[in-house]
């Protein structure tokens, strides 16, 4: 009885003994720097969808529909100035049915005019409706629900959903 109350003491003892030492705090060793790796999604980029101009887009034509977009840094949370076309792609997710897909034709910064204001970087993306084989679709009444992402060196780094009825 006595050796299977020691055998005991000694597994508790030793269950205790690795508990302590799984919850000690991580040995620093002089001359070593301690790197600790930042969550991607903290510093992760975000869009902001502004302002969304319809006018004048209308249902059979194929006029653009415009969106005020702005990105911003997840590490500085400062804007991001000095993107193009490049730097944004577009995905449909729904369309009025027997809708077109939508892209983006043209990719413009918005330029501040006011005089010692700090520099925009607001971008104006005008969206139209695809075109297969050099016939141009046109817009169909009702609601476009679109995704934008943020793209740097091939990579999509943010994303939008947003919706607009025409």
């Amino acid at each position: 009885m006595r050796k299977a109350k020691a055998f005991l003491a000694c597994i508790i003892l030793l269950i205790l003994a690795l508990g302590a030492v799984n919850a000690a705090p991580p040995v620093i060793r002089p001359g070593q720097p301690i790197v600790e790796k930042p969550n991607p999604q903290l510093i992760a980029p975000s869009i902001n969808v502004n302002l969304i101009k319809i006018a004048p887009a209308a249902s059979g034509n194929s006029k653009p529909v415009s969106i005020s977009v702005k990105v911003i840094s997840g590490l500085t949370h400062q804007d991001i100035c000095g993107l193009n076309a490049s730097n944004f792609n577009m995905a449909t997710l729904t369309v009025p049915p027997g809708g077109p897909a939508i892209v983006i034709k043209e990719v413009l910064p918005v330029s501040s005019v006011a005089i010692n204001q700090p520099m925009s970087c607001d971008y104006w993306l005008s969206l139209v409706p695809t075109s297969y084989q050099g016939n141009q679709y046109n817009w169909i009444t009702g609601t476009y629900t679109l995704k934008l992402y943020y793209v740097l060196k091939g990579q999509q780094l943010a994303d939008r959903t947003f919706s607009f009825r025409v």
